[in-house]
């Protein structure tokens, strides 16, 4: 059985949450969120707290998908406690970045700029305009939307221009020696 699976997530008073049917459904008033459990886990709600268990025990993949729901769920609560935050940092001259009405505009050295649609629940602000700070109450679409953004431009090993995530190391490569 998955370690990781059978601990209970405790969920916090602002939050209200429903069971049913394998379906779990939060509510903070502003933000409604629902997730679908593997059909051979169950989802019991009792004491503030979340408990996942095995429901069919033939399914050898049923301790995986226990642990994978339980982090899941333990996720979302955490993202509607405090939105999960991720910092980019763009390096190369002229390369910049600038939001208008959620519409995510990059200057990245091409003949053109780069217009990203920033999807719902997901918000972009700037400490300078070399760092962009995504925000969103769900880690795998803040996640998504950084690795999106990092594609576009990826960080060259020569120079190092590109998108980076800020703290991430880039391997150096030597240049050409004469």
């Amino acid at each position: 059985m998955s370690r990781v699976g059978k601990l209970p997530v405790t969920i916090p008073d602002n939050i209200k949450v429903g069971v049913n049917k394998g379906v779990i459904t939060f509510d903070t008033g502003k933000v409604k969120k629902t997730y679908s459990v593997n059909p051979a886990i169950k989802a019991e709600f009792s004491d503030k707290k979340i408990k996942l268990s095995i429901v069919d025990e033939s399914n050898a993949d049923a301790p995986m998908f226990l642990g994978m729901d339980r982090s899941n769920v333990k996720n979302l609560v955490a993202g509607l406690q405090t939105p999960f935050k991720t910092t980019l940092e763009i390096n190369g001259v002229g390369y910049k970045a600038s939001v208008d009405k959620g519409i995510l505009t990059l200057t990245l050295g091409y003949s053109h700029e780069i217009f990203y649609s920033l999807p719902k629940g997901i918000g972009a602000a700037f400490e300078k305009p070399n760092l962009i700070i995504i925000t969103g109450d769900d880690k795998v679409l803040v996640g998504q939307v950084a690795a999106e953004i990092i594609s576009f431009r990826k960080p060259e090993p020569y120079k190092g221009k590109g998108v980076k995530v800020s703290g991430k190391a880039i391997l150096r490569k030597e240049g050409k020696k004469k």
